[in-house]
């Protein structure tokens, strides 16, 4: 128990409501680790399973302090990566559940392709344009003003992205 002392602890339940993850999280600002997993593979679990529907629009975010001020029908990855070897990414597309990506902006070329994997299941997906602002530091006002305002991922997006991040006189 010494290991906990000073983290606040995050649990996760799955569809059944049994425990299925928890993370811990220091707010001791001298602890080098500030946060302490269980052992399980972030793959092999859906953060908070129990608490979403598959069948309506669902927010992800990266980690458990971004998901404080998110709506109903959301949670995280617990990082900044998800592909088909991963629960919630099966589900998502089993389900053809529609998805918002509330990534922090220094993930966005794995945002960038996150949402081209879920397309190519056909998969409905937005993508949150908040700038350098973590959802974590915001509002709940500010952070369903962000998720409303989520640009369809399509192609032409992709595009865009992919001519912006061309060097200038270079071709690839």
């Amino acid at each position: 128990l010494y290991r906990y002392r000073n983290r606040i602890i995050f649990p996760s339940f799955d569809a059944n409501q049994n425990l299925n993850y928890y993370t811990a999280r220091t707010f001791d600002k001298l602890e080098k680790r500030r946060y302490q997993n269980c052992a399980i593979t972030r793959k092999d679990i859906i953060f908070k399973e129990f608490d979403i529907d598959f069948s309506k629009e669902l927010i992800l975010v990266e980690g458990v302090f971004d998901l404080l001020h998110t709506p109903i029908n959301s949670t995280c990855i617990l990082g900044s990566w998800i592909d088909k070897k991963y629960k919630i990414f099966q589900k998502i597309i089993k389900n053809k559940t529609p998805v918002v990506l509330c990534f922090d902006y220094d993930a966005i070329d794995k945002t960038q392709k996150i949402a081209k994997s879920l397309h190519e299941y056909c998969v409905p997906v937005k993508i949150s344009h908040h700038g350098n602002k973590d959802y974590g530091d915001m509002t709940a006002e500010e952070v369903n003003y962000w998720i409303k305002e989520a640009k369809p991922y399509d192609n032409v997006g992709r595009i865009s992205y992919l001519i912006k991040g061309i060097q200038s006189g270079s071709m690839f």
